[in-house]
This record gives structure tokens, sequence and C-alpha cells, in this order.
């Protein structure tokens, strides 16, 4: 208590470390453990606005509306933060830290449990995780920053913290996380090291859901580090911890879920638009459970952020921006068709005007999560209410009243997962493997096709050895190219999980059951995997591997009338027929000039495009595009040199114009002076 006082009456460092802390003793009992690693989340839950709102709102997918959004808002839309900012507020990350740092300080870590199980070895862990996470997210968003490990327990000790203004990077960071952790990808477990507390659970979610997966938590250390000192080591470690935590035996984790589709060869009327629910239970990693009412607690305003409520009058704060508009309708829908023994690969019109809504034009997601309906009756009675209600979904459909999201995800969500194990890949030098990540799903029948992973990356991948568990490594004696080579844990993706059944001939006679992986471009742009526009090589690639070969231009089949003995439907089927061909004859000559590495770097620079692309597809509005945009920065200047102020990348500046906000401002907040 008396510490608590001298807290309350020190203000000198409040604006960014103060020794507050609910439980200060060295005496950690059992039940103490639990009620410290429980009071540890209640005070991450004042950090989920900020988790979602200073990755989203200072990049490109979002405009903010500034008749209807507070002034904090409008500083991060301009990233121009004042430290007066509710969202800039470090003290909140380090309240966590330093509660941390008491528990590791005071934890019997040596106490055994019945039989050889150390007693609180999952809680350290879960702790462990935290501290790691929130250094991420100070290092992400100040750059650098104050770096305490050892308890602060007086005001004097943080305001010499504070006062001797010394800061560490993000390499030195997460060194001592990526250490501080290291231990635990050796175990022979994965979910059975996160702290679960019986089977409780809380809104549906279970106790066990809110503590990070060390390895995937420590795959996002090695990624971000990796992009700051452009160490290919820190992609290949990347690469072996999203696999583990991926494909670890009897907890596998695939890609397949609920997209959004056309189901019909016309693309008339409405798409189906599953993919929404791909931000719920069946998708996440972690998520931080938050309260939803006030008066139980800590409660996030995020939801009224994005959507129509009725305390924001039905305007929300923020719309999707024209930017991430023009990247969904830029997208080509591919759907394959097999009727009646004929294969039909058909390709959805670019005119906006072919379709009920101009959104359905290109992938599907930004349609499927951005909805709209009329609130004629209510404005008719209430003029200063707005006459439409909007909703990102993603956050809820409820429109009508003022609900609170119930939980914020704390790691990006699984096909997210997939995206960064595909950046990790790609900056390591497997830019076709990346590429199937987006294009086929990631699993044996992909990375045993020669025309998509070659030989020459094929053998580089069995180098790669898996660190989390230990497997028996067979010999693919199928592969006759590969019956004398031990293949690495890498190659190993379960066939009776990773399933890719050929899809060449009926996919409903010879699917042979529910799909379980398939290319992330697929939830939003079709069947991807049959899509002959969404290739590998780029142009310039092309024209310098293959001289004189153009790219044909996308033909798209007249549908006007389905009577296929029309003129007009002969004339589109031997264009598209003409194009399939010169594309097939592109793929094969393509494959004489996979090994050479030059041909590797320009492959890497082309797929690093696409996957930024593909993460603003798959993770518009979840807060994840900032720091994308950062890390692509990262990695195409050869690491932490990104100059002081941000830039576009040229690509997209090319391809979607140069409306760019964030041009000219600092990419990192400023740190409080106190």
């Amino acid at each position: 208590m008396l510490l608590l006082g001298v807290g309350a009456a020190t203000t000198s460092c409040e604006d960014m470390f103060t020794a507050e802390n609910r439980l200060v003793t060295t005496d950690l009992a059992p039940k103490d453990t639990l009620y410290q690693v429980m009071g540890i989340v209640q005070r991450m839950q004042k950090l989920a606005d900020r988790t979602v709102l200073l990755g989203e709102l200072r990049a490109d997918l979002v405009e903010v509306d500034p008749l209807h959004s507070s002034l904090d808002i409008q500083e991060l839309a301009s990233n121009n933060v004042s430290l007066a900012n509710i969202y800039n507020q470090p003290k909140d990350y380090y309240a966590v830290i330093n509660n941390c740092n008491i528990y590791l300080a005071n934890v019997d870590t040596m106490r055994y449990g019945q039989g050889t199980r150390k007693y609180f070895e999952k809680e350290v862990c879960a702790v462990k995780c935290f501290r790691a996470w929130c250094y991420l997210e100070l290092v992400k968003a100040y750059g650098a920053v104050p770096f305490v490990t050892e308890p602060v327990l007086t005001s004097d000790q943080a305001e010499d913290i504070v006062l001797s203004g010394q800061k560490s990077d993000m390499k030195t960071i997460l060194d001592f996380c990526i250490q501080d952790l290291m231990k635990y990808p050796y175990m022979n477990e994965n979910n059975e090291l996160r702290q679960s507390y019986g089977n409780r659970s809380y809104a549906g979610i279970l106790y066990s859901d809110i503590f990070l997966p060390v390895r995937a938590l420590l795959a996002e250390l090695y990624l971000w580090r990796g992009s700051f000192t452009n160490d290919q080591n820190d992609y290949l470690n990347a690469v072996r911890m999203y696999h583990d935590f991926l494909t670890f035996p009897g907890e596998e984790l695939h890609t397949a879920g609920d997209a959004s589709w056309w189901g019909n060869r016309e693309f008339s009327g409405t798409p189906s638009t599953g993919y929404s629910s791909n931000f719920g239970s069946s998708n996440y990693t972690c998520v931080l459970p938050l309260d939803t009412t006030a008066y139980y607690g800590n409660v996030t305003d995020v939801r009224a952020v994005f959507n129509s409520q009725y305390s924001n009058k039905y305007y929300p704060a923020v719309a999707p921006s024209q930017r991430i508009k023009d990247i969904s309708k830029s997208q080509d829908f591919c759907k394959y068709m097999y009727d009646n023994n004929i294969a039909d690969t058909l390709y959805g019109s670019h005119d906006a005007n072919d379709y009920e809504e101009k959104i359905m034009e290109g992938d599907l997601r930004l349609y499927s999560v951005w909805s709209s309906e009329s609130n004629f009756r209510e404005s008719q009675y209430h003029g200063d209410v707005n006459p439409m209600k909007y909703s990102i979904v993603k956050y809820g459909r409820s429109l009508s009243t003022d609900l609170k999201q119930d939980y914020i995800p704390l790691l990006p969500r699984i096909s997210i997962i997939y995206l960064h194990m595909a950046e990790a890949l790609n900056r390591a030098g497997f830019p076709e493997t990346a590429f199937a990540v987006l294009k086929h799903g990631i699993c044996y029948y992909t990375l045993m096709n020669r025309n998509i992973v070659s030989q020459d990356e094929f053998d580089r991948l069995c180098e790669i050895k898996s660190w989390g568990f230990s497997l028996q490594e067979p010999q693919y004696a199928e592969d006759a190219e590969a019956s004398s080579k031990t293949a690495s844990s890498f190659v190993i993706w379960p066939t009776n999980v990773f399933g890719m059944e050929d899809r060449t001939t009926d996919p409903v006679q010879n699917l042979g059951g529910p799909r379980k992986q398939f290319g992330i471009h697929s939830y939003g742009s079709g069947d991807v995997e049959f899509d002959k526009y969404y290739v590998l090589d780029d142009s310039a690639t092309l024209a310098e591997l293959i001289p004189n070969v153009v790219l044909p231009d996308t033909v798209v089949l007249d549908r006007t009338s389905t009577a296929e003995d029309t003129l007009a439907w002969q004339e589109s089927m031997i264009a598209y027929n003409a194009a399939v061909e010169q594309n097939e004859e592109i793929d094969s000559l393509n494959i004489e000039y996979l090994a050479k590495p030059e041909v590797r770097v320009k492959r890497q620079a082309h797929v690093s495009k696409l996957i930024l692309e593909e993460e603003a597809l798959e993770g518009m509005f979840e807060g994840y595009r900032f720091y994308d945009i950062m890390r692509y920065q990262m990695q195409e200047n050869g690491g932490a040199n990104i100059g002081q102020t941000i830039t576009m990348p040229a690509h997209i500046e090319e391809k979607y114009g140069v409306t760019n906000s964030m041009a000219g401002k600092p990419w990192y907040l400023t740190l409080p002076p106190r």
C-alpha cells in the first residue's frame, strides 16, 4: 500500500513509466500466480484499441470522416500524433511489462508439481510471451524504447530509467526476447505449452486461447528482426517456427475455410459471402478477451470506429479508402467449371456495370466484409442521424445497438500467419514456395510438383530442419527425382490433413472429401490455382527470360448469350483457348530457368509485391497494414534503413495512384519526454 501511495503521489515519470502495481510480493503461492497472471491479462486489455488503430488508421486502406471522428482518430489518420493522444500512451505497455518482470523475479521457477513437470512452467512461458509481445508492439510503434527486464518498485527507479534517456532498438530488444523464449520450441509440445487453468472459458473463448502460442510468437519476432537486420538466418528461423506451429502433429492448422465465390457462370446476382466468418473463432491464433460493458472492466471502442452505431449516430469514423477499392477490383476472379465432362475456366468481367453492385468486381473479400443498409426510417424522425448504416462485419453485423467488441486478436489470424510465412520464405530465397502459399496452398502435392516448386528450390527446402519436434524423415520414393533424398521436416505437410486432391477433372466426384488447403488468394478470387493470369513471373522477368514473349491479355468469355452455337460464343472460346495455350507454353519454357540465381532475385521482387497486396486483401481493417508496409520498406531497403519519413512502395503508387496521406510523415511515434 505504501508503494501504491508513492506511485499515486509522484507524477514526474508518469507519462511513460510508473511504479504502480497491483501485486508486489516475494512469496507467490499457486493461487497468487493465477491472480497475478490474470491481472497481467487485465492490464493488456487497455492495449486493445491501439493494437488495431495504430496499425490501420496510419495506413492507406481507410479514410477518416473529419466531421464524425475524434481529434485523436484524426491525428492517427494524418500520422501527426501528439503526445496527448490517447493512443500514444507507452506507459500502458510498461505497466504490463513491469508486472511481468515482478512475476518472473518472484515466482519459484524450480518448484516441481507431480512428476517431473515444473509447477509454474506454463505460466512462466505465458508471462514471457506477454512481455515479448508488448516489447514488439513498442518497437514497431516507437522504433527505440527504454528496455527494462527487472522489477521497478519505486518511483525513484522509474524516474531514473526515464531520465537516463537510454533506449534500445528493435534488434537489441528482439535479441533478448528470442533468447528468452528459445527453450520452448525444443519441447515436444505446442498447445500444451499454453496455460489453460482447466477448461474454463470466457464469452465462448477458452482461457488457453488468450495465451500466446510461443512458436507463432517466435516466428513473428524472427520475421521482424530479419526485416530490421536483413539477416537470412532470421528468415530461415522464422520459416522453421511458422512451420512447427502450423504442422505440429495432431494440431495442424490449414488454410481451408469459408471463402466468397460466384455460384454461376454468368457472374450474375449475388455472390456467396461466407468469407466474413473467417474473423471468427475458427481462424484466430490468440485473442485478448474484453468486457462488453464498462461497468465490469475494460472495454474497447474499436467497433464504433469502423461501424455505424447509435452512439455515433450511425456515422462511423472511418470507411474503406479508394486504395483498397482499387486493389480489390484489379484482381481477376477465376471460376473453374466442370459440366458434361468438359472443363471450363471463366473470368469475371472488369466492367463494374456488369454487376449488381460495383464493389463485386474483382476480389470478393471487400464486398464480403463491408456492408450497408438503409436507415431511412430513423433518419426521418431524427434529422441528425445518418440515413445509411455501414459496417465492417469483421467487427460484427449488428448496427442498431452499441455493442462492444468481445475480443481482439493478439497475433494475426491463421491465414495471415501463412502470408507471413510466405514473406519469410520469399526473403530466405524460396519465391516459388512463397508463391505456392498464395496460389496453390502449401502441402505435399504442391511441394512434389516440379511445375510449382522446381528441383533446385525443393533441394534447398530439404535443408531446412524443423526445430520444434522430431519426426522420422521419410523418403519420397514416388518422386523419381527425389527418391534418394531425405526430405526435411519442412516438406512434411501431412497428406491426411493438408490434402490437395486432383481438381483437374470433376471437382465433385474426384475431390475425395473436404479440401483442407488452398492458396490464400482463393479466399476472394476464386479457383486461383487455375488462374492463368495470376503468375509467378511478371512481364519484366519473362521478357528477360524468354525474349519476345508477351503476356497475353486477359480474355473474358462472352457470357451475354448462353447459347454455345452463337458466333460470339465461338469466337470468345477460340480466343480463350489460344490464350490458355500461350500461357501453358510460357510455363513450360520457364521451367528451364528456375534454378538461375538472377531469376530468383527477380522473382523474389515480384512475389514480395504480390504478398503485400494479398496482405491488404486478407488483413484489411484488422490493424496490420501500416506495419506490413513498414516491413516491406525495411526488406526492400536492406534492413532498418527505411528513411526518416514514409513513402509508399513504388509499385503501389504506380498501380493504384498517389493518394498517400502518409507521405512525408514519420514512421515512428514520439515518446513522451518524461
